[in-house]
């Protein structure tokens, strides 16, 4: 039987306690308030970069939003991250990931450009991929204008953010386009298919994350059943040879786990570069939670590392 990390004990003990209510019980709406609320704890006295800067970039559905978060000594240009948040396609935000971005970025001395894309259910699949697709793009032709090296753009994500990372490789080898430089995949939502041994251990809602839960983001993102097995959905069912080098995380307490356990399976299969690391004692959502849990700066320095070496080579 894994062992929660002590800390990471503490923090599900101060969560039973206040009760949450499930997501699948709220709106889409109040899902969102709620996170926002329940999140703002894990940014509070989040550390200083060089500068933040919002930019306006053309979507297709609209404008689209990137926050860039620039470190001490940047040099420009530079090379760049671009940033997709979790929270099931649904929930969370350019501020609920706040905290991440800045460590990110100073940990790893590259620019953090995180992406307000458009949430399910009101933009279902494809709306949302199609928005980090347009934002890559951008990066690529008018990164200069930001301070950003256009030739040495990676991606990363956690969650359903990793999913949409992944999703965008997939999309960009199908339309015969560049990939990014590296992309970093953290506890990624791979396939919709939830009967697993991860979600059968840790899915009842006692680790964060709970199975339910996952239903009711998949219901939202792709209400269609029969387009779940799209590659570009569930990216397990990909073709992944040819993907950059890549860097996939794993929690080890996290109905999640397994989708990671298989990509890293898969990759290996397809004979694509990567790294793989399950961080043991941890939940879902660890790399917010710095403030109270030691081992998520440990994760993050992991992570700032891998995009450091990949984006440098």
């Amino acid at each position: 039987m894994p062992t929660l990390d002590p800390h990471m004990a503490e923090i599900l003990r101060l969560a039973a306690e206040q009760g949450f209510q499930p997501f699948e019980t709220m709106t889409a709406v109040e899902a969102r308030a709620e996170a926002e609320r329940r999140n703002r704890v894990w940014n509070e006295d989040n550390p200083a970069v060089g500068r933040v800067e919002d930019v306006d970039l053309p979507g297709p559905g609209g404008a689209l939003r990137l926050r860039i978060y620039e470190p001490k000594g940047a040099p420009t240009p530079g090379p760049a991250v671009l940033y997709i948040h979790g929270g099931g396609w649904v929930i969370c935000s350019l501020d609920t990931h706040d905290g991440i971005c800045r460590r990110l970025t100073n940990m790893s001395g590259l620019r953090i450009a995180s992406l307000d894309y458009r949430m399910a259910p009101e933009h279902p699949f494809p709306a949302p991929l199609d928005d980090c697709l347009a934002a890559l793009s951008w990066l690529r032709l008018h990164g200069a204008e930001v301070g950003i090296d256009p030739g040495r753009v990676a991606m990363a994500g956690d969650s359903a953010g990793a999913n949409l990372a992944l999703a965008a490789c997939l999309a960009l080898k199908q339309r015969g386009e560049a990939q990014p430089s590296t992309a970093a995949l953290i506890y990624g939502a791979f396939s919709a298919d939830l009967d697993s041994p991860s979600h059968r251990a840790y899915g009842g809602g006692a680790y964060v994350l709970s199975t339910p839960t996952m239903h009711w983001f998949w219901n939202q993102y792709v209400p269609d059943v029969g387009r779940r097995s799209d590659p570009l959905v569930s990216p397990l069912n990909g073709d992944l040879a040819g993907l950059p080098p890549l860097y996939v995380a794993a929690a080890e307490l996290d109905p999640l786990r397994d989708d990671s356990e298989r990509m890293a399976a898969r990759l290996a299969l397809a004979g694509v570069d990567f790294d793989y690391r399950l961080w043991r004692g941890v939940t879902h959502a660890c790399i917010m939670m710095s403030r109270l849990l030691p081992a998520a700066d440990v994760q993050l320095a992991e992570i700032a590392g891998f995009l450091r070496r990949r984006l440098a080579a």
